[in-house]
C-alpha cells in the first residue's frame, strides 16, 4: 500500500512538472479564431469562384448579344458607318476576353487547394 502511494506521489510530481504554462492567457483563443478564419477564407474563395463563372457566362453572353445587335444596323441609319468598323474590332475583342478570362477561371476553379 505504501509502495502504491510513493507511485502515485511521484506521478503526481513528474505531471506537475510537465504541464507548461500558456504563453498567453488567450493563446487557445487566437489559435482558434486564427484556425476559423482560415476556414472562412477558404469557403469564401469557394462562393467567389461560383460567382465568378455566374459573371462570367452573364458577360459573355450579354457580349455576344451586343455584337448580334450590332451586326443588325442597316445601311439607312445614321450610325451604319460606325457600327461597320467596329462590328470587327468587337468581335475580335471579345473573342479575346472570352478565351483569356475562361483560361484563368478554370486554372483557378480546378486548383487543388479549392477543393
Amino acid at each position: 500500500m505504501e509502495k502504491n502511494n510513493n507511485h502515485d506521489r511521484f506521478f503526481r510530481e513528474l505531471l506537475s512538472d510537465s504541464s507548461r504554462e500558456m504563453p498567453f492567457s488567450d493563446f487557445e483563443d487566437e489559435v482558434m479564431a486564427e484556425i476559423r478564419m482560415e476556414y472562412e477564407k477558404k469557403f469564401s474563395g469557394r462562393r467567389n469562384i461560383r460567382l465568378s463563372w455566374l459573371f462570367f457566362i452573364l458577360g459573355m453572353l450579354s457580349g455576344i448579344a451586343t455584337v448580334f445587335v450590332m451586326s443588325f444596323y442597316s445601311a439607312n441609319q445614321p450610325f451604319a458607318f460606325i457600327s461597320d468598323n467596329l462590328l470587327p474590332v468587337g468581335i475580335v475583342f471579345i473573342c479575346l476576353t472570352i478565351i483569356l478570362f475562361a483560361e484563368k477561371l478554370v486554372k483557378i476553379s480546378f486548383r487543388r487547394d479549392n477543393h
